[in-house]
């Protein structure tokens, strides 16, 4: 069925080419947000399982969201101490901002407590973007041609499609997040051509669901804001713009501060170490990617654009100046806030991580976009106005930027680990018809713990109990099952010798 969708995808892309060259603006548009839609589905249904950072994390916290969504939890019922400082381990769980996980825990509601139904927020959100990309390049440049570029590059976006599935860390988090920014750059050009009160309230709703996502760098479109009303002497004297940015703030504040005065004042311990954790990711350097330097998120270009696109991010930066789209009273804001987030996460943030800068992905497509369209501008005069002529490039364009023979590659059958994830899963989704469910679950896989949670009802862990802790439970009256010995994973002699533990027969891989 993935396959199906991931080739069928290319009919309205197709007719969204028709769109193009016909100049139907809406046609052109919304067929490239369905294409958009089918490729992260098709994508999507392709992998059976939990990508291990961080989707299995936060598919749990989700699914556990659906009976408790006031009480965000990894291990519903822990029946040994934790660390509640362990964001991998622990029972409370508030290491991420909730919408984005409310809007999974909703899917799963809906549609079953499935990897499909975990993904699908995501790529509806990311198809949404198409739109989004595309009114704020035909706001700001008011040509329909780089604003079709900008779309059409942002729907065969292979970062955004790969998040989407869950492979890319830290998948929904930051796919959700970039999202939310868009949409609330979106309605702030949309504000910039109407002043209404109804886009400020827009803004500050879409700015509150980013913050509720991944915190205050969703505060972004009101710096490019400031600047617009600053930039300009018309704007500056009038206090309807000071009005209308500062509604659109205190909007954004009602939506997303509740759930800070909440979990301070309901999980004080847990919540008090993230918001701490949350600063050391800009004083110290943390996670996976802790010996990189400045340089790194300039480094993600090939993963996030695809090196076939920079050429065009220098002509589309040179050809602001003669296309006049430098005196837009948007390209400063714009231009701006992708200087601010890229200097903001490679010299002062520590901590480094490849979507950190993707939030400014639009405007960085758009300007890609304007230098694409001045070799089609070329095309079109060498071809006597023949649109179709143009058809080869960005067919090329859009292939590079999908790279699909990386996704089919990277989900072929000699892929080991790939098969290995499908296989454990598999037992995890079985394992209900051989063991009990009020059984705990001992030796899982490292972290394929939160696996087994998330597909049935067991309490499981990656580790064996003590001999002490494990002839408690027996005598509090807990059952309890381990898996077999597996690469890395041996059992203890008196977990061996104890009759009173099943053992479960499938291996692991």
């Amino acid at each position: 069925m993935g396959q199906c969708l991931f080739f069928l995808a290319i009919v309205p892309a197709l007719i969204s080419f028709w769109g193009y060259i016909k100049l139907k603006e809406r046609w052109a548009v919304w067929t490239l947000a369905l294409s958009a839609f089918m490729l992260r589905i098709g994508v999507a249904v392709m992998d059976p399982f939990l990508h291990d950072w961080d989707e299995r994390f936060h598919a749990l916290v989700a699914k556990n969201m659906m009976i408790y969504p006031f009480k965000p939890m990894l291990r519903v019922d822990p029946v040994l101490p934790y660390d509640y400082t362990a964001w991998c381990c622990n029972h409370i769980w508030v290491h991420k901002q909730p919408l984005f996980m409310w809007q999974m825990a909703l899917s799963m509601k809906m549609f079953g407590v499935h990897e499909i139904a975990v993904r699908l927020p995501s790529a509806l959100l990311s198809a949404a973007m198409v739109w989004c990309v595309y009114r704020i390049a035909l706001i700001w440049t008011n040509n329909f041609n780089i604003a079709y570029v900008a779309a059409l590059l942002n729907t065969f976006a292979y970062y955004q499609i790969e998040m989407v599935s869950g492979k890319e860390c830290l998948d929904h988090n930051d796919l959700v997040f970039t999202a939310y920014v868009t949409g609330s750059i979106w309605a702030f050009c949309e504000y910039t051509k109407q002043k209404s009160f109804r886009w400020a309230v827009v803004t500050g709703c879409l700015v509150g669901c980013a913050i509720l996502v991944k915190w205050l760098t969703g505060l972004l479109v009101f710096g490019g804001w400031g600047l617009w009303i600053l930039l300009q002497k018309e704007e500056r004297v009038i206090r309807k713009n000071y009005r209308d940015l500062l509604l659109a703030f205190v909007v954004s504040m009602a939506i997303a501060l509740p759930w800070q005065l909440y979990i301070m004042q309901t999980f004080p311990l847990e919540s008090a170490w993230e918001y701490a954790y949350n600063y050391k990711h800009i004083t110290e350097k943390l996670g996976a990617f802790s010996s990189e330097d400045w340089t790194f998120h300039f480094m993600q270009w090939p993963l996030h654009y695809g090196n076939l696109l920079l050429p065009f991010l220098g002509l589309g930066l040179l050809s602001l100046f003669p296309l006049g789209i430098i005196k837009s009273k948007l390209s400063i804001p714009l231009l701006s806030m992708v200087i601010v987030v890229y200097s903001f996460f490679s010299f002062i943030v520590q901590t480094k991580m490849p979507a950190f800068v993707y939030i400014v992905c639009p405007i960085v497509l758009i300007v890609i976009a304007i230098g694409i369209a001045q070799v089609l501008d070329v095309i079109a005069k060498i071809s006597l106005n023949k649109r179709w002529m143009e058809l080869p490039v960005l067919i090329v364009l859009a292939l590079n930027t999908f790279k699909p023979w990386v996704i089919l590659e990277e989900r072929s059958a000699s892929n080991e680990d790939r098969n290995a994830k499908i296989a454990n899963t598999n037992i995890f989704k079985n394992l209900h018809q051989k063991v009990p469910s009020d059984y705990l679950v001992f030796n899982c896989k490292s972290f394929e713990d939160v696996d087994l949670l998330f597909y049935n009802r067991y309490n499981a862990h990656s580790w064996c109990p003590s001999e002490e802790q494990l002839d408690s439970l027996l005598a509090a009256g807990y059952k309890i099952a381990v898996f077999q010995a597996h690469k890395g994973k041996k059992l203890p002699d008196y977990v061996l010798a104890n009759p009173n533990v099943l053992m479960i027969q499938e291996e692991l891989e």
